[in-house]
């Protein structure tokens, strides 16, 4: 397995308090993290997320990053009989191991511990979405389909009841390509989103598939459309996966824009007779 670096920062950080315990007043204090669950009110959607590291962090310094389920070893004389620590949610943004990150739009959780030595915690947080967060559910195929094929396309985006392929609710996109269907060029119809922001812009997005796909953006204004493919996602072989994709360097290189529209976009690979792309839970966030 390669190393990723942030895992390494964080396996560094723990070798150094493992190594500092020769010179503490006894052994660690250990926060064991178990989970983040998210939960979701009606408009923001369905609760899913992909919450792989908790960063950890006292009142005066970063304790370091740490894969879920975490075991943090904390020093009671340095931190104090009473430690008030943060807890941020992490993320891998753009589907990229090395780009692991707090999620901007999830809430932090903060919690005092009365710390011992050889004592020991076990905690596992609820959070939702900030109270600055703008949710606006692009898409999730509970009563229709938003994306509309262009004309060049010999394959289309449909919506599936069919519970089999569904990841959500009563419906899920469904893109079927073969010999006959090679081509889907694709984006929501005349939705006119707005994602200028002064802070973070993410799009997240469920999916299953055996074979890769493009997510994008088509920046709208009213001298030309610029239509950019932002991120490849590769087979997960049938497997459900969600990701994080970070808008923000479209949207900042793109001052004249009135609006956007989301790009969904499939080629026919040929690696099986016939190939499937599955979508759901589009959400588009930003501070407003």
């Amino acid at each position: 397995m390669a190393w990723r670096p942030v895992h390494l920062i964080a396996l560094m950080q723990g070798l150094a308090l493992v190594g500092c315990t020769n010179s503490w007043e006894g052994p660690p204090h250990f926060l064991h993290v178990e989970t983040f669950e998210l939960e979701t009110t009606e408009s923001e959607g369905e609760p899913t997320s992909r919450i792989e590291e908790v960063w950890v962090y006292s009142e005066t310094d970063v304790l370091g990053a740490f894969p879920l389920p975490a075991d943090i070893p904390l020093d009671p004389a340095s931190l104090g009989p009473t430690a008030e620590l943060t807890f941020s949610a992490g993320i891998r943004a753009n589907a990229i191991s090395s780009t692991r990150q707090p999620y901007p739009f999830y809430d932090a959780k903060i919690v005092a511990f009365d710390l011992e030595y050889g004592g020991r915690d076990t905690v596992s947080f609820d959070i939702g979405y900030t109270d600055f967060t703008e949710v606006n559910v692009a898409e999730d195929f509970e009563t229709a389909n938003r994306f509309i094929a262009a004309n060049t396309s010999t394959a289309s985006i449909e919506r599936t009841l069919d519970e089999q392929w569904i990841l959500d609710g009563v419906g899920s996109g469904m893109i079927v390509l073969d010999d006959s269907r090679q081509t889907l060029v694709s984006e929501t119809n005349e939705q006119e989103y707005n994602l200028k922001s002064n802070g973070p812009v993410w799009l997240e997005l469920d999916y299953s598939c055996t074979q890769p796909f493009w997510i994008g953006l088509n920046v709208k204004n009213s001298a030309a459309n610029q239509r950019t493919p932002i991120l490849r996602l590769n087979s997960t072989s049938g497997v459900r996966n969600k990701i994080y994709l970070d808008l923000g360097p479209v949207v900042r290189s793109t001052p004249d824009a009135t609006h956007y529209e989301i790009t969904l976009d499939a080629y026919y690979d040929g690696s099986e007779d016939s190939t499937v792309v599955i979508v759901d839970n589009f959400k588009l966030l930003r501070y407003p």
